[in-house]
């Protein structure tokens, strides 16, 4: 069941470091950034701190040139922040909010992003997600712990996945309406919250703790959003109860 959160914890940040200054002069010209991973590719393009600080929301990247990439994983904002784009196993789901805040979802790749972090993963190895890891900050603090122990460096950028029912989803999907200026003053206006409860969804999250405001929060680094298994659902993730017998998936490495 679907319904509108009162308060929003924000998790979109802004990052003052110099490693994410060149990263900004490297996105201006629209050039993906590649990182290689044992059994997996990261790429990105933009960062989120140059949109959301510096209003840098038109498209750097069009959606349908990653149509038809095999085993692709990607998140990021709708081009001028009109929703969320959210790819998993290559399947797309654009969210937006409709008429009287409902959610739609498109599977599509009909749009275009101002930043986007996404990775081609072919093989997936699965753990299980212990018992007491159950929240947000707990999935954030487990995911490099896991990472380790399946002979993956978590210092470099780590692409994941969470399957499972979980208990409780709390989301947002950006809805800028209008052509007037974005400024960052009117980012929480433009975060519409929503939760879904007991949903079966697969959550799909980037780690890197060196790529705050880069493509993850300045205050974290993981960037997740899900979809439901409908595909009716989905967002940027920024409150999480995750549900008993959810597992962990890491890249297998080939």
């Amino acid at each position: 069941m679907l319904s509108r959160r009162a308060i929003l914890k924000a998790t979109l940040g802004l990052c003052g470091c110099g490693g994410c200054a060149a990263t900004v002069a490297t996105s201006a010209r629209s050039e993906p950034t590649h990182i290689q991973g044992p059994g997996y590719d990261v790429r990105f393009v933009g960062t989120q701190r140059n949109t959301i600080a510096n209003g840098r929301i038109e498209a750097l990247i069009g959606m349908r040139s990653l149509a038809n990439t095999p085993h692709l994983y990607a998140i990021g904002p709708i081009e001028q922040l009109r929703g969320e784009v959210t790819v998993i196993n290559s399947r797309p789901s654009l969210s937006r909010v409709g008429p009287n805040r409902s959610i739609e979802v498109s599977e599509s790749f009909e749009t275009g992003a101002p930043f986007l972090v996404w990775a081609e993963v072919p093989a997936w190895r699965t753990l299980q997600i212990p018992a007491e890891v159950r929240s947000f900050t707990d999935l954030e603090a487990f995911v490099p712990r896991a990472a380790e122990t399946a002979a993956l460096d978590p210092q470099r950028p780590l692409p994941f996945l969470v399957h499972g029912r979980q208990d409780l989803i709390e989301f947002h999907i950006l809805n800028r309406v209008g052509d007037e200026p974005y400024s960052p003053a009117k980012l929480k206006e433009i975060q519409v919250p929503f939760d879904v409860a007991g949903a079966e969804a697969i959550i799909v999250g980037f780690y890197s703790p060196s790529h705050r405001g880069i493509f993850t929060p300045a205050d974290s680094p993981m960037h997740i959003h899900f979809q439901t298994m409908k595909n009716d659902a989905s967002g940027h993730i920024h409150g999480l109860e995750i549900g008993a017998g959810a597992v962990l998936s890491l890249p297998r490495a080939q």
